[in-house]
């Protein structure tokens, strides 16, 4: 009798749904994705310890500003003519010593995009003593073999130009996407090469004084030369901090175009170095300048140009 009661009890309170679950009874479906969230996440964060750290944002989407205050040592080369003839400028003027040249730029560069970059220079250069060479002359003067004469030639130039980055086969997109970690320590490209279209323009201004016995010729001519041309450049970043190297860029282009003013003529133009930079803000450049004209004023004619070394201090924020 007990037991028959002791059944109809237990199937009463299966039916009103308030019977205990077994000791072996699974967990709920909400409870199981709880656990299965909080795994993922254990997995997530790596499983040999606590989450790794975040490398920083990468700053090179900012503005950087880098300034460049340097010696250039050019030296004129190629030849010159006022009404007839032509006349060397480094072996018959002898004006090919290198000069001490004060040169002056500033990039303005928008993340790792464009470039607006500025430069300009003083350059003079004087030589007197007997002339080497025989029947030539420089408007109305006559320099003959012997002819003590004092030859001084000044070029001052400033120049701008704009460089667009449309190729970068390094940057997001290219070598990441093969699965190689571009990135170091501080979110900036390990390596990245620019291939960059520049368009600019150049004023020029030439004085050209020549004086002898017979009196005293003057010379030259402004122009604004209108140039296109490539900037190929490269970084390294090294990986991990260091103290000594933030940056090594190595970059060079070349320009060219018309020059108008005075008879017209051509120019073009070369630009290269090395820049080191030992922190982010302070390094120093070792590179090469050439500027060559070929223009006409008047009766005078410059078929020449200043080519030399540079070096540099770099300033960069």
């Amino acid at each position: 009798m007990s037991g028959l009661l002791i059944a109809i009890a237990a199937a009463a309170l299966a039916g009103s749904g308030q019977v205990d679950e077994p000791a072996g009874t699974q967990v709920p479906d909400a409870e199981a994705d709880t656990q299965v969230s909080g795994a993922d996440s254990v997995a997530d964060s790596g499983a040999d310890g606590p989450p790794l750290p975040q490398r920083a944002a990468d700053s090179s989407e900012s503005l950087e500003v880098s300034f460049l205050a340097g010696v250039w040592l050019p030296r004129m080369v190629g030849k010159v003519a006022l009404d007839d003839g032509e006349i060397q400028v480094n072996d018959e003027f002898e004006l090919n010593r290198s000069e001490t040249t004060l040169n002056l730029e500033l990039a303005v560069r928008k993340n790792e995009f464009w470039e607006l970059w500025f430069g300009g220079f003083d350059f003079s250069s004087t030589a007197s003593g007997p002339f080497r060479g025989n029947g030539k002359s420089f408007g109305s003067l006559v320099l003959n073999n012997g002819t003590q004469y004092t030859s001084r030639f000044e070029m001052t130039s400033v120049a701008t130009d704009l460089s667009v980055a449309v190729w970068r086969p390094f940057a997001d997109g290219h070598a990441r996407e093969q699965g190689a970690d571009n990135r170091n320590w501080n979110g900036r490209y390990i390596a990245d090469l620019r291939f960059c279209p520049q368009f600019g323009m150049r004023y020029i201004d030439v004085d050209h004084t020549v004086t002898t016995a017979g009196g005293t010729e003057r010379a030259g001519g402004e122009w604004l030369a209108v140039y296109a041309g490539l900037l190929l450049e490269m970084d390294y970043r090294p990986q991990e901090r260091t103290w000594w190297l933030a940056l090594l860029r190595i970059q060079g282009s070349f320009a060219a175009g018309p020059a108008l003013g005075g008879d017209g003529g051509t120019m073009w133009q070369v630009r290269a170095g090395a820049t080191v930079q030992v922190t982010e803000a302070l390094g120093f450049m070792f590179g090469y300048r050439l500027v060559e004209l070929n223009v006409e004023n008047g009766g005078y004619t410059l078929d020449g140009g200043l080519q030399g070394l540079f070096v540099a201090g770099s300033l960069k924020f």
